[in-house]
Protein backbone atom coordinates (compact mmCIF):
# COMPACT_ATOMS: atom_id res chain seq x y z
CA UNK A 1 0.00 0.00 0.00
CA UNK A 2 1.57 3.00 -0.35
CA UNK A 3 2.51 5.81 1.94
CA UNK A 4 -0.44 8.23 0.75
CA UNK A 5 -2.94 5.55 1.45
CA UNK A 6 -1.82 6.15 5.18
CA UNK A 7 -4.24 8.89 5.81
CA UNK A 8 -7.18 7.02 4.49
CA UNK A 9 -6.16 4.17 6.95
CA UNK A 10 -5.66 7.09 9.82
CA UNK A 11 -9.10 8.58 8.62
CA UNK A 12 -10.37 5.08 9.38
CA UNK A 13 -8.82 5.16 12.81
CA UNK A 14 -10.38 8.27 13.45
CA UNK A 15 -13.71 6.99 12.67
CA UNK A 16 -13.46 3.30 14.74
CA UNK A 17 -12.29 5.12 17.57
CA UNK A 18 -14.67 7.64 17.75
CA UNK A 19 -17.50 5.01 17.19
CA UNK A 20 -15.85 2.74 19.75
CA UNK A 21 -16.14 6.13 22.55
CA UNK A 22 -19.46 6.82 21.60
CA UNK A 23 -21.59 3.93 21.12
CA UNK A 24 -19.47 0.80 23.15
CA UNK A 25 -16.98 2.00 26.06
CA UNK A 26 -19.53 5.15 27.40
CA UNK A 27 -22.98 3.70 26.34
CA UNK A 28 -23.15 0.07 25.03
CA UNK A 29 -25.76 0.72 22.17
CA UNK A 30 -25.17 -2.45 20.71
CA UNK A 31 -27.13 -1.86 17.43
CA UNK A 32 -26.03 1.64 16.53
CA UNK A 33 -22.48 0.61 17.10
CA UNK A 34 -23.13 -2.33 15.06
CA UNK A 35 -24.73 -0.38 12.34
CA UNK A 36 -21.56 1.80 12.48
CA UNK A 37 -18.95 -0.35 12.68
CA UNK A 38 -20.89 -2.06 9.75
CA UNK A 39 -20.23 0.46 7.26
CA UNK A 40 -16.80 1.12 8.30
CA UNK A 41 -16.03 -2.34 7.78
CA UNK A 42 -17.35 -2.34 4.15
CA UNK A 43 -15.51 0.64 3.75
CA UNK A 44 -11.98 -0.79 5.01
CA UNK A 45 -12.93 -3.76 2.84
CA UNK A 46 -13.32 -1.79 -0.14
CA UNK A 47 -10.46 -0.27 0.34
CA UNK A 48 -8.23 -3.22 0.99
CA UNK A 49 -9.84 -5.04 -2.67
CA UNK A 50 -8.75 -1.95 -4.38
CA UNK A 51 -5.34 -2.48 -3.45
CA UNK A 52 -5.38 -5.82 -4.22
CA UNK A 53 -6.49 -5.25 -8.18
CA UNK A 54 -4.52 -2.67 -8.67
CA UNK A 55 -1.38 -4.11 -7.13
CA UNK A 56 -2.49 -7.81 -8.15
CA UNK A 57 -0.90 -8.94 -4.39
CA UNK A 58 -1.30 -8.38 -0.83
CA UNK A 59 0.32 -5.34 1.23
CA UNK A 60 4.09 -5.82 1.81
CA UNK A 61 5.50 -5.28 4.91
CA UNK A 62 5.98 -1.50 4.99
CA UNK A 63 4.37 1.34 7.74
CA UNK A 64 1.10 1.35 5.58
CA UNK A 65 0.28 -2.33 5.97
CA UNK A 66 0.89 -2.15 9.49
CA UNK A 67 -1.11 0.49 10.05
CA UNK A 68 -4.12 -0.95 8.15
CA UNK A 69 -3.84 -4.13 10.21
CA UNK A 70 -3.86 -2.21 13.40
CA UNK A 71 -7.36 -0.99 12.03
CA UNK A 72 -8.19 -4.38 10.80
CA UNK A 73 -7.81 -6.48 13.69
CA UNK A 74 -9.78 -3.92 15.97
CA UNK A 75 -12.11 -3.39 14.13
CA UNK A 76 -13.18 -6.64 13.52
CA UNK A 77 -13.16 -7.14 17.37
CA UNK A 78 -15.01 -4.50 17.96
CA UNK A 79 -17.28 -5.28 14.93
CA UNK A 80 -17.68 -9.19 16.12
CA UNK A 81 -18.19 -8.07 20.28
CA UNK A 82 -21.01 -5.51 19.00
CA UNK A 83 -22.23 -8.59 16.55
CA UNK A 84 -22.44 -10.84 19.49
CA UNK A 85 -24.04 -8.56 22.13
CA UNK A 86 -26.78 -7.94 19.16
CA UNK A 87 -27.63 -10.84 18.59
CA UNK A 88 -26.89 -12.31 22.40
CA UNK A 89 -28.89 -15.71 22.26
CA UNK A 90 -27.80 -18.93 23.58
CA UNK A 91 -27.55 -20.11 19.51
CA UNK A 92 -24.55 -22.25 18.77
CA UNK A 93 -24.29 -20.64 15.71
CA UNK A 94 -24.09 -16.86 16.88
CA UNK A 95 -21.25 -17.98 19.87
CA UNK A 96 -19.41 -20.12 16.93
CA UNK A 97 -19.73 -16.98 14.67
CA UNK A 98 -18.57 -14.64 17.44
CA UNK A 99 -15.91 -17.22 18.14
CA UNK A 100 -14.45 -18.04 14.95
CA UNK A 101 -13.98 -13.68 14.26
CA UNK A 102 -12.57 -13.43 17.50
CA UNK A 103 -9.53 -15.57 16.52
CA UNK A 104 -9.33 -14.15 13.14
CA UNK A 105 -9.20 -11.03 14.73
CA UNK A 106 -6.35 -12.25 17.02
CA UNK A 107 -4.46 -13.82 13.85
CA UNK A 108 -4.79 -9.99 12.22
CA UNK A 109 -2.45 -8.59 15.25
CA UNK A 110 1.13 -8.28 13.14
CA UNK A 111 4.07 -8.59 15.10
CA UNK A 112 1.87 -9.42 18.28
CA UNK A 113 4.92 -8.76 20.90
CA UNK A 114 4.86 -5.20 19.12
CA UNK A 115 3.46 -1.82 20.68
CA UNK A 116 0.26 -2.49 22.63
CA UNK A 117 -0.76 -5.41 20.90
CA UNK A 118 -0.57 -7.27 23.93
CA UNK A 119 -3.15 -5.22 25.73
CA UNK A 120 -5.74 -5.52 22.68
CA UNK A 121 -5.15 -9.39 22.68
CA UNK A 122 -5.32 -9.58 26.22
CA UNK A 123 -8.85 -8.38 25.64
CA UNK A 124 -9.96 -10.47 22.66
CA UNK A 125 -9.00 -13.73 24.77
CA UNK A 126 -11.07 -12.30 27.80
CA UNK A 127 -13.63 -11.84 25.20
CA UNK A 128 -13.48 -15.74 23.99
CA UNK A 129 -13.09 -16.82 27.06
CA UNK A 130 -16.35 -15.18 28.33
CA UNK A 131 -18.39 -15.98 24.89
CA UNK A 132 -17.39 -19.50 24.59
CA UNK A 133 -17.99 -20.27 28.48
CA UNK A 134 -14.76 -22.01 29.32
CA UNK A 135 -12.49 -21.14 32.25
CA UNK A 136 -8.94 -20.74 31.84
CA UNK A 137 -9.21 -20.17 27.80
CA UNK A 138 -8.14 -16.95 28.13
CA UNK A 139 -4.73 -18.01 28.82
CA UNK A 140 -4.91 -20.66 26.53
CA UNK A 141 -5.79 -18.07 23.73
CA UNK A 142 -2.84 -15.75 24.22
CA UNK A 143 -0.80 -17.79 24.40
CA UNK A 144 -1.65 -19.89 21.29
CA UNK A 145 -1.57 -16.43 19.13
CA UNK A 146 1.76 -15.05 20.71
CA UNK A 147 3.30 -18.36 19.92
CA UNK A 148 2.33 -18.20 16.19
CA UNK A 149 3.05 -14.43 16.11
CA UNK A 150 1.72 -13.87 12.53
CA UNK A 151 3.85 -12.66 10.17
CA UNK A 152 2.14 -8.96 7.54
CA UNK A 153 1.39 -11.66 4.80
CA UNK A 154 -0.31 -13.73 7.28
CA UNK A 155 -2.56 -11.03 8.50
CA UNK A 156 -3.72 -10.65 5.20
CA UNK A 157 -4.85 -13.68 4.68
CA UNK A 158 -6.71 -13.68 7.93
CA UNK A 159 -8.61 -10.20 7.46
CA UNK A 160 -9.62 -11.93 4.07
CA UNK A 161 -11.13 -14.66 5.52
CA UNK A 162 -12.91 -12.70 8.13
CA UNK A 163 -13.90 -10.38 5.33
CA UNK A 164 -15.74 -13.33 3.54
CA UNK A 165 -17.38 -14.40 6.98
CA UNK A 166 -18.87 -11.07 7.61
CA UNK A 167 -20.43 -11.12 4.01
CA UNK A 168 -21.57 -14.13 3.43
Amino acid sequence: MPLKNAMHILQLKEQLDEIVFNYIDTSQVWEVAYSELDVLLEKTTGYFESFMEASGDKPRGNTTAVLFLNVAYKLIYFHTISYYHLKETNQDAVRDKALQLLTLSAKCIPDVNKENHLEYLKEIAQSYEEISQIQGKQQEFEQAIIEQNHMIADCFDHFSEARNLFFK
